[in-house]
């Protein structure tokens, strides 16, 4: 197998005398304009995804169905009533692989695995590829097929890693669906580019990999428009893989759930989803779920304030939301995206938008009055988030409960979205060995943040979970520091243990010692 330790591209040099012989899928043709809409057509849809889904849908009805909804087309509707916790559906991906973003390590293109310096694949797709799943292994390779299609389009350079072939990866492989699952992937919603975004397929193009790729041709159409799928509809996953010292990494990876992307969204969801160690989603109800409404998920983040959440909406959703979230500018008293009155002489006052759906919307106090254009509003949340995510958020712990304490309090508020983030990390960073003065530190950002999540009524989700999870390690840490091991046996203790094993144990990335955890204090 190549190896090499030089990345980049040129211009190829000249074109090969003449183009492999591999044997590749045909170009699938994209459908002619079709009413996703139509009642006929979702029915169609609704049994090729149980088809594609298989024994993953218990026998019986399910408790979903795909039903088309006033303002918001397709969507999940609850055929039943139901109850906190249970499980609504278990999806698979239709496509899985890398996403658009650079890597800390180098891995397997097929599997995963870390490597240990760069290995080219030995058929010339310019991709990183392990020895079990090198072309040169023929049709046991997981690899194969799609190293033959990319051959097909003679790449240049074949000598030397390609980035860029790395993270159009998980588009390349709609060329290898099945008829039914290429028609599934098709019927999903695809909005294009904005302007000013260059896809990882346009990339390709402009920078000139390939020899005999057409620009113009069946091949491209087909592949924008999954790119166009994939940037609507896939979710972050992650493989959890081990290098050879050992250690863990977590490879994050983007797929292709067509069930999960039917759900709708709402800023104030009713369920949670994880991710199995085979991938699959596995989506519980976080609250319960009437018989007749919506299985709604969130498509931003649960702890950004209403004018971030709207401008990613916007921008890569291609909608803005309303719901009653979004439209109370205090948030049910969390205060996310508000920030601290710039006059002196008003120490306790709010800026909050006036107009909270409204992007442009003047800001004001909520106690002095003073009004602030969004223009300004949203510098000052510009530099609080340089600050903190370009600078605090990479130090060590005692560094941000430094910064938290002596430097944030000072121009913003303590659960504002910004101040909310450093919390996390540093509870992330705060293990169980560390003073206990970062350990009581650690616990009140718990605490904290458990209530900005009952404020929002934000039910039994993944953060939650992992909150919990968290706040019972560090309580029973703190009490063997002060030989009081009783008090982490008591039982409001022991409930945000259960609460976390109840919302993690499906995760196939949920912590190493939670199940042990589980069954040394009786909780099961």
């Amino acid at each position: 197998m190549a190896t090499v330790g030089e990345n980049g591209n040129s211009d190829g040099g000249e074109a090969p005398e003449r183009s492999p012989v591999v044997e590749v899928p045909p170009v699938p043709e994209l459908p002619p304009p079709a009413d996703l809409y139509n009642a006929d057509r979702v029915e169609t849809f609704k049994g090729e995804l149980l088809e594609f889904l298989g024994e993953l849908v218990p026998p019986g009805e399910p408790p979903w169905d795909i039903g088309l909804i006033e303002g918001y087309g397709r969507g999940l509707v609850a055929t039943r009533d139901i109850a906190v916790h249970e499980l609504v559906f278990v999806d698979r991906p239709v496509l899985v692989g890398p996403r658009v973003n650079n890597y800390e390590v180098i891995f397997c293109a097929s599997c995963c695995c870390i490597l240990r310096r760069l290995q080219l694949c030995t058929g010339g797709c310019r991709l990183p590829i392990c020895s079990r799943c090198d072309y040169s292994v023929g049709a046991a390779s997981p690899h194969a097929a799609e190293c033959r299609l990319i051959q097909s389009w003679q790449p240049k350079d074949a000598g030397r890693y390609s980035k860029n072939i790395l993270y159009a990866l998980t588009s390349i492989r709609g060329f290898l669906l099945s008829d039914r699952d290429r028609s599934i992937v098709l019927q999903m919603e695809g909005h294009p580019p904005r302007k000013e975004m260059t896809t990882e397929i346009e990339r390709l193009l402009k920078d000139g990999y390939f020899w005999n790729l057409d620009g113009e041709g069946p091949a491209v159409r087909y592949l924008r428009q999954v790119v166009n799928v994939l940037n609507t509809n896939a979710f972050e996953t992650s493989r959890i893989v081990a290098d050879e010292e050992n250690n863990h990494h977590e490879i994050i990876l983007r797929g292709l759930y067509i069930l999960g992307a039917l759900m709708n969204h709402c800023c104030r969801p009713n369920v949670r989803y994880v991710f199995d160690d085979q991938l699959r989603m596995r989506v519980h109800a976080s609250r319960p779920i009437k018989k007749g409404e919506q299985i709604m998920n969130n498509y931003s983040k649960i702890l950004w304030g209403t004018q971030h959440r709207i401008i990613h909406l916007c921008f890569s959703k291609n909608f803005l939301c309303s719901c009653d979230r979004c439209k109370d500018p205090t948030e049910s008293g969390t205060y996310l995206g508000a920030l601290k009155c710039v006059r002196e002489s008003c120490p306790e006052g709010r800026l909050l938008p006036i107009n909270p759906l409204k992007i442009s919307s003047l800001w004001r106090c909520d106690r002095c009055n003073l009004k602030m254009d969004n223009i300004k509003a949203s510098k000052i949340q510009e530099i609080a988030g340089r600050m903190i995510l370009n600078n605090a958020i990479k130090r060590e712990a005692s560094y941000i409960i430094d910064y938290l304490n002596d430097h944030i309090v000072k121009f913003l508020l303590p659960t504002n979205q910004f101040t909310v983030e450093l919390k996390l990390q540093a509870i992330k960073k705060i293990q169980p060995d560390r003073p206990l003065a970062e350990l009581r530190e650690k616990e009140k950002y718990c605490v904290e943040i458990l209530d900005v999540l009952h404020r929002l009524n934000y039910g039994e989700c993944f953060v939650k979970g992992v909150l919990c999870y968290e706040l019972f390690v560090t309580r029973v840490t703190i009490a063997k520091l002060l030989n009081e091991s009783d008090i982490a046996t008591e039982t409001p203790d022991l409930e945000q243990l259960r609460t976390a094993w109840k919302i993690l144990n499906p995760s196939g990335n949920r912590p190493k010692d939670i199940q042990q955890l589980v069954v040394k204090y009786g909780i099961e």
